[in-house]
């Protein structure tokens, strides 16, 4: 593997130029405590993996995303909170690990007991007739005013 001591992403042996900056100029092979580009994540996933890794032993380091709002363009991959976080080559097989396992679904969370078909169907049918009724009542009492109205001044 190659690494660009520019934008510290890796590339093939093959590669003439890296894929990501496009310089030739800086790439090597890469060293075992080089530090490579993982991830873009948001400041709350950053904190996260943060925690895992130290957690974990895994070398790491996070720092803002450099660029993203250069004057009169609009990056919407882009966030001011967005953070780059990069990790130690030799850790980079334990980081990928400990990220896949964390995106693993978790079990389910049991769900709250649900009301029972029968106790639902009595509050529906309240809540409508109470709904009917406070509409009966509005247009009678509105009737019933117009009326007063008229007899008021007719």
């Amino acid at each position: 593997m190659l690494y660009c001591t520019k934008c510290r992403t890796l590339s093939p042996d093959s590669t003439r130029t890296c894929p990501n900056c496009k310089r030739s100029r800086a790439l090597r092979p890469v060293r075992e405590e080089d530090e490579v580009f993982f991830l873009k994540v948001s400041e709350v996933e950053a904190a996260e993996l943060e925690l895992l890794f130290e957690e974990q032993a895994v070398r790491h380091r996070a720092q803002p995303v450099r660029g993203g709002l250069a004057a009169g363009v609009y990056d919407p991959e882009y966030m001011p909170t967005d953070r780059e976080l990069y990790v130690a080559y030799g850790d980079l097989e334990r980081a990928n690990a400990l990220v896949a396992a964390e995106a693993e679904p978790k079990e389910p969370s049991p769900e709250p007991d649900e009301m029972p078909g029968g106790k639902r169907m009595v509050i529906q049918t309240v809540s409508i007739l109470a709904f009917l009724l406070l509409v009966t009542a509005v247009v009678l009492g509105t009737d019933a005013l117009a009326s007063w109205v008229r007899a008021l001044f007719g």
